[in-house]
């Protein structure tokens, strides 16, 4: 008998005068949790979530702490209740209430003037992740935007690009990122587990991964984890951790291959069998001889092996210590490398993916329970999809990370347009893109900005008209796990009518469609858009999944992505274009420089990401919060007790400075400067420093920002993937 999809009510019984609602965070948060609304008089007066007990075959979603903080924020005494209009300096935060008439009536004006004076180019969707809902999600502004002639994208993601566009050149077109990796029920398979940059004690990464990672420790799993920090799931659940310096670990992992392949502990069969370019027999046709993997491995066309001694000065990694976790890896099968989005965010950050997924297929450790392709998601969705736009019809993208240049230098700077306005919601992204001081002084050069928000954010400050969203308990949808892992649904049940004066980004954008004579924007009401999202999936009751809140998919017939790919690849070959897992890729081979941001050498190779700078010698990570999603929860002061705002610095590094632990410092570079305490620590590398990303940018009168805006400091600078560089930035600090 085939699986059945099981719902649930994953809610505690309400008591006397309440009612309870389940839904969860849309927020690009890490996880996909139960969030449960108790409801008295028409307000949420506590969150609750699901009261399951765990067990690996059924656990609970539990919600973390900025879960159970949903209330502090919907009942916050800053949320924006009715449109404003702003009448003091851009980024002042002087606003003056206007009604919902007046607002739309001048949105849809300067939209007209805009569009038909400099072209729709001219007009930049900011929107974001902010809400990732199925029907309430960015798309919202793309499909408005669009239906009126398009404008300018932008396209990369800032979480993981590097991770994609290496799945797509390794593994092929359709292998996509929240499908790409294992399910946490399978971690328990391995043998060994190399967390490379990835955390899911700080970060989640998928609802119920950190305890399945205890699960499977308990187990006698071995876990390694390498990142510059001793993060929090190195202290609790590893059995070693390697430090490693910023933006080094393409080499690294290039070492561990070459130790592997020099020691004959590669499994040949795998690779002969399904792997393109690992060596010189298995090039396609035409490929310059000397271009394999192994030959550069070899160093047999640029004379350097790449052995652990040639990769310890690079790393700060002992050569022992990469020889011998490269020998763990290879024989410790079944082997999973797991690696996060973090190393894929700085310069050149599309090699360090590579050269990951190329770990994988030496060791023969892909498509096998136990294994991994080197993702760190799930096997996919089961169907469900969120709402998307259609094409552009401006066809003008640029990478997400050069936001700033993009307004400061337009036409000027080889972009498609001089931006002339620019329509932000669902996002705040002049605080979450890199280079903070440089867009807020292009936002300040904007003819007309509007932004939807919950709250005057660093983004909505420098807006002309803000407008007053609701959030996802004022109004139904339907939520996947954020990883692509768990095979489940939740419906997000509206708990209570909107707040005040705030409407929904869909009913907004359909008045503006009205204004601007635009017909098809308005789909069904959002009750029956959901339920035909629901058609044609394993949510087979829709009217039980609304009421009870919670479906449990089917699971999926592997839980290791590609595993079909591995044991039938005739009959299911990769989606490359020669059909294999590609070290070497054709495509790369072919256009090198695939988006005009840079070449990129068709296999996995070291670059080095900086050339140093003596004025600013610490390098700067920039992790995520426990208190916070991106810069969502920041102005929650009961939150942010969760994870406290500082910088982290090694002792050997406070010392030379004449930092004490606690004291305020400022940290600094030649884009800007950000004021926080110091915590010293010795779970940071020497020569690293470490601020959590989100902070929100509040600057001095002379400039400095005042809590820890990480991004008044990171470059906007793009790697050859289209990827950010948030990790690669150079900083020095000193006493406030």
């Amino acid at each position: 008998m085939a699986p059945r999809t099981i719902y649930e009510t994953p809610r505690p019984a309400a008591a006397p005068g309440e009612e309870i609602y389940t839904s969860t965070c849309a927020h690009n948060c890490g996880g996909r949790c139960v969030v449960n609304a108790h409801v008295k008089d028409g307000a949420i007066v506590k969150i609750s979530s699901d009261p399951r007990r765990w067990t690996p075959e059924m656990p609970p979603l539990t919600a973390c702490v900025r879960g159970f903080g949903a209330a502090e924020r919907v009942n916050h005494p800053d949320r924006l209740r009715y449109p404003l209009r702003r009448v003091g300096p851009k980024g002042s935060g002087e606003f003056a209430r206007i009604s919902w008439d007046e607002a739309l009536d001048e949105v849809a004006a300067q939209m007209r003037r805009i569009r038909d004076g400099y072209g729709p180019a001219a007009i930049l969707d900011c929107s974001r992740s902010g809400s990732t809902a199925v029907v309430h999600n960015r798309a919202v502004v793309q499909r408005l935007l669009h239906l009126f002639g398009g404008c300018t994208e932008l396209w990369s993601n800032l979480s993981n690009e590097a991770e994609i566009f290496a799945l797509r050149h390794t593994y092929g077109s359709r292998a996509e990122a929240k499908a790409s990796g294992r399910e946490p029920t399978d971690y328990v398979n391995s043998r060994l587990m190399i967390l490379w940059g990835w955390s899911p004690g700080d970060g989640t990464f998928g609802t119920n991964n950190p305890q399945y990672l205890h699960w499977a420790h308990e187990r006698g799993v071995r876990i390694v984890t390498v990142d510059p920090r001793a993060t929090r799931t190195s202290h609790k659940l590893a059995d070693e951790h390697v430090p490693i310096r910023p933006g080094s670990d393409a080499a690294m992992l290039i070492a561990m291959a070459q130790v592997i392949v020099s020691e004959n502990l590669h499994d040949q069969a795998f690779l002969d069998r399904l792997v393109l370019g690992f060596d010189e027999a298995h090039l396609p046709e035409g490929a310059p001889a000397g271009s394999s993997y192994r030959s550069y491995l070899y160093g047999l066309t640029d004379g350097v092996v790449k052995t652990p001694e040639w990769a310890e000065p690079l790393t700060g990694v002992p050569a022992a210590t990469i020889r011998r976790l490269a020998r763990e890896f290879a024989t410790l099968k079944p082997a999973a490398l797991h690696c996060g989005y973090a190393p894929g965010r700085t310069a050149y950050g599309e090699q360090f993916h590579r050269a990951a997924y190329a770990l994988c297929a030496i060791t023969g450790n892909i498509g096998i329970p136990g294994g991994n392709s080197g993702c760190s998601n799930g096997t996919g969705y089961q169907g469900v999809k969120r709402q998307v736009a259609s094409a552009n019809p401006a066809n003008a993208r640029v990478a997400s990370t050069l936001l700033g240049d993009l307004l400061e230098r337009g036409r000027a700077g080889g972009y498609p347009a001089d931006i002339k306005m620019v329509y932000s919601a669902c996002g705040d992204l002049a605080n979450q893109c890199p280079n903070v001081n440089k867009i807020a002084a292009g936002l300040s050069r904007l003819e007309f900005m509007v932004a939807h928000d919950h709250f005057l954010t660093p983004t909505a400050r420098y807006a002309d008209i803000v407008l007053p969203a609701t959030t996802f308990w004022e109004r139904s949808d339907m939520h996947t796990p954020w990883s692509g892992a768990g095979h489940y649904v939740i419906f997000m049940q509206q708990a209570i009518p909107p707040m005040y004066e705030c409407r929904n980004d869909v009913d907004i954008c359909a008045d503006l469609a009205q204004r601007l004579g635009l017909e098809g924007y308005k789909r069904l009401p959002d009750i029956e858009w959901l339920r035909e999202v629901c058609d044609g999936t394993d949510i087979d009751d829709f009217d039980a999944f609304r009421q009870q809140g919670l479906a449990r998919l089917p699971a999926p017939e592997d839980p290791v992505a590609f595993a079909r790919e591995v044991r039938d690849p005739e009959r299911h070959p990769f989606s490359t274009p020669s059909g294999k897992i590609e070290i070497y890729s054709t495509t790369l081979a072919a256009k090198p420089d695939f988006y005009g941001l840079g070449k990129i050498p068709a296999i996995p190779t070291w670059i080095p990401p900086h050339a140093g700078d003596p004025r600013h010698p610490l390098e700067l990570i920039s992790p995520k919060s426990r208190a916070r999603t991106h810069s969502t929860h920041d102005n929650q002061p009961v939150l942010s007790r969760a994870d406290k705002q500082d910088v982290w610095i090694h002792p050997a590094d406070a010392a030379a400075r004449g930092i004490a632990d606690g004291q305020r410092v400022r940290v600094f570079n030649d884009r800007g400067a950000t004021i926080l305490p110091a915590h010293v620590t010795d779970r940071i590398a020497p020569g690293v420093v470490s601020i959590k990303e989100g902070a929100w940018f509040t600057p001095n009168a002379a400039g400095d920002d005042t809590r820890g805006c990480a991004n008044v400091l990171t470059e906007d600078r793009a790697t050859p993937a289209g990827a950010p560089t948030y990790n690669t930035c150079l900083v020095e600090i000193a006493p406030a």
